[in-house]
């Protein structure tokens, strides 16, 4: 028996997981799925979007760093939210047309409702990438007013102020509010070798009511830590990453699947 494909696409996927959680889910589901690791020069991007929709079997795949913008073009159709974004992580065929998604604004939807934080009326967004849109979609639709961005480049204020609503955009930390209810780190910064996050940052963990890190490796970051030390909610980059997968999953197959904890262990061994 033919197995159906589906798999990630980016430039470098040395470390991408997402294999590792929906072979998992294939396995224990009995779907004859196989997911593969699709590593694509941006030169070469419409070639395999025209292979992908001639082959019957390979039915969609994920998109990651740096892509997420790219694969617009080539759908047929987009949802309100992934068009609203301006990017997509995930592409699917349903009666013959090509759809695009965006599941990140579902994966930190999750992460966002499991801390449980009443009342967040400021959040500190670190970072202005692909991640970043979606969350700032996401906040937007809870009508969450004091918005704070703080990356590294001011070139990309002018596109997110076409899209969505912040107050400040901040290339320096010493202008940054004494405190924030909510402080979200949606860079690379953190991440086992990259950059450290930002010290100033840091410092304003012990006044949040909550922290959210979307990165998972090293699985405690230094932003995850200072929030235990000081007894503040958090929730590192494993949760959005599962949640973010799940409903690609589900699409792709047809049937609503549970997490366990098991993926998390298998993830956590993995790193």
């Amino acid at each position: 028996m033919i197995r159906k494909r589906i798999g990630i696409v980016a430039k470098k996927l040395d470390h991408s997981l997402s294999p590792l959680i929906h072979n998992y889910w294939s396995k224990n589901n009995n779907n004859k799925f196989i997911y593969r690791k699709y590593e694509v020069q941006e030169k070469n991007i419409d070639k395999f979007f025209y292979n992908y929709r001639r082959n019957k079997q390979f039915i969609g795949f994920n998109i990651t760093i740096p892509y997420k913008e790219n694969f617009i073009v080539f759908c047929d159709k987009i949802t309100a939210r992934a068009k609203k974004i301006g990017s997509v992580n995930l592409i699917y065929k349903k009666n013959k047309i090509i759809f695009g998604d965006n599941t990140d604004v579902i994966g930190f939807s999750k992460t966002f409702n499991s801390l449980k934080i009443k009342n967040t009326k400021s959040v500190l967004l670190v970072g202005a990438g692909g991640a970043a849109r979606a969350i700032l979609y996401f906040l937007n639709q809870k009508n969450i007013k004091n918005i704070d961005i703080f990356a590294t480049s001011i070139k990309r204020e002018a596109n997110l102020k076409k899209k969505f609503k912040f107050d400040r955009f901040m290339i320096r930390s010493t202008h940054l509010r004494k405190r924030y209810d909510l402080i979200v780190n949606a860079s690379n910064a953190g991440m086992t070798k990259k950059n450290k996050i930002n010290r100033n940052i840091l410092n304003l963990v012990k006044k949040a009511k909550g922290v959210i890190d979307i990165v998972y490796n090293p699985i405690e970051t230094d932003l995850l830590k200072k929030a235990k030390k000081h007894d503040i909610k958090f929730s590192g980059g494993l949760k959005m990453l599962v949640e973010q997968a799940k409903p690609s999953y589900e699409i792709w197959s047809g049937k609503k699947i549970e997490i366990d904890r098991k993926v998390y262990q298998m993830l956590a061994n993995k790193i």
